[in-house]
């Protein structure tokens, strides 16, 4: 996706990533460095928020150095709905997916950038038409 500046975004980053690059793991700043090479990475507002939520005393300038520079696509009525929409599919076939992971869902959707995560298990895409989700390091 092309970003306001005429930039690209190169993918959705997930909560999970981003507390793991955050606390250092070893796997998190090369796996960030090859996606940010190919344009800028993003969050959903739902991950701003979880990391934000979960941040230990101290923390504080760390987060905002590492979230600053990235994209961060707000919760828009497009975005609402479709997060709704896949609630609502996933819910028709037996499964269930939280509010802030359908947002998140629906953030990369809306970008049309891959999700990247280790939580392959929260974002079923074989049943969200469009989502392409890349696990970020074999566990």
């Amino acid at each position: 996706m092309r970003w306001e500046e005429g930039l690209i975004v190169s993918c959705l980053v997930d909560t999970d990533v981003c507390i793991d690059f955050l606390r250092e793991r070893e796997y998190a700043r090369p796996l960030l460095r090859k996606w940010l090479a190919k344009g800028l990475l993003s969050i959903s507002v739902a991950t701003h928020l979880e990391i934000y939520a979960g941040m230990r005393k101290g923390e504080e300038s760390a987060t905002g150095a590492f979230l600053d520079p990235m994209v961060t696509i707000p919760v828009d009525e497009k975005i609402a709905r479709t997060a709704g929409d896949i609630i609502r599919h996933l819910k028709s076939k037996g499964l269930t997916m939280s509010p802030s992971d359908s947002v998140i869902a629906a953030s990369a959707l809306f970008t049309n950038v891959p999700l990247i995560t280790n939580n392959i298990s929260d974002y079923p895409a074989s049943e969200i038409s469009g989502l392409v989700v890349v696990k970020g390091i074999d566990k």
